[in-house]
């Protein structure tokens, strides 16, 4: 029937071709027309049916956490309570194998979200410290790049002119053409290398400055997005940052994904004086005690090493 329908829909029986959406004349005789055509069509249009649509439920939660005793995905449905009232619950689907596992109540299952999301939040102090830090290494960058830059076009101007003095002695008969050959392919080679150089620190650039800073104010803002209503963002936040979400004696638990992994590792860092009490010691903190708090959290190391774990290439440190 379908495909009935699709012939006597298909406007080139009217002598006319749509290709890629536009329309063009045929060169062929129309087989109908256009009266007969526009007949069908709305004979065709009261005797469809429209599809009966599912009423849809919200379960905004779908599709995010398996059961941590048997492995089967967790559903959702509607459920009375003690009460009457009618409450959202989420469950394993038991579809597996046998399970024991019980329901949890849609506000005690945000409430597990929450306690989940502020292991990764970084907080407003924290928040600021590390902007402003990064803002340091962008600045200290740039004037890096731009000091690597005048002395890598130095020496391709310096390599350019040795090239032309060559070049011209050899026409003087200053040097013999064994000796110009070999000098001149010294010349090409390193004036080769000194160009790859400066295009290839050209493409690295600071591009890690904006990924990271997004990822501080993404982790800030973890623990106010637990508690809003904005389920949509709260669900594709859990995708970005959990690895493994499983759901365990009404009980939540996310493998966090790095980079945000971190943060609950380091949650335990000095705090600001304590830091600087460390740094008046003879410690290793410089500028910001959030990044300098620890040895393993040295700022350099620990910015490499959030960089690689979110794909993005790592700024070569000009020399």
């Amino acid at each position: 029937r379908s495909y009935v329908r699709r012939i006597l829909s298909n406007i080139a029986y009217l002598g006319i071709i749509k290709l890629n959406g536009e329309t063009h004349e045929g060169k062929f005789e129309p087989l109908i027309d256009r009266a007969t055509f526009e007949t069908v069509q709305r004979i065709l249009k009261q005797r469809g049916k429209p599809m009966k649509s599912k009423k849809s439920h919200s379960f905004p939660f779908l599709g995010l956490f398996k059961c941590g005793e048997c492995g089967a995905a967790i559903t959702a449905q509607y459920a009375k309570g003690r009460h009457g009232g009618l409450y959202r619950y989420y469950r394993c689907s038991k579809r597996l194998k046998k399970c024991g596992q019980g329901y949890l109540r849609d506000d005690k299952f945000i409430i597990e979200l929450n306690e989940q999301f502020q292991k990764i939040s970084i907080s407003d102090e924290w928040a600021e410290k590390m902007l402003a830090q990064i803002e340091q290494w962008g600045k200290k960058h740039d004037k890096e790049a731009k000091s690597f830059a005048q002395n890598i076009e130095k020496e391709i101007n310096d390599t350019e002119q040795k090239l032309d003095k060559l070049v011209n002695a050899f026409l003087d008969n200053v040097i013999d053409q064994k000796a110009y050959l070999q000098k001149k392919e010294e010349l090409i080679k390193l004036k080769i290398e000194l160009n790859k150089k400066e295009k290839d620190f050209g493409q690295n650039g600071a591009f890690w400055n904006e990924p990271l800073r997004e990822w501080v104010k993404t982790a800030n803002n973890a623990g106010k997005l637990a508690l809003s209503e904005d389920f949509s963002q709260i669900k594709s936040f859990i995708k970005k940052v959990g690895t493994k979400r499983i759901l365990k004696d009404r009980k939540m638990l996310i493998e966090f994904a790095p980079p945000f992994s971190f943060i609950p590792q380091y949650a335990g860092i000095k705090t600001t004086s304590t830091a600087n009490a460390v740094h008046e010691e003879g410690g290793e903190n410089e500028l910001s005690p959030l990044w300098y708090g620890r040895r393993d959290l040295n700022p350099h190391a620990l910015r490499r090493q959030i960089l690689s774990l979110v794909c993005l290439p790592i700024p070569p440190r000009p020399h």
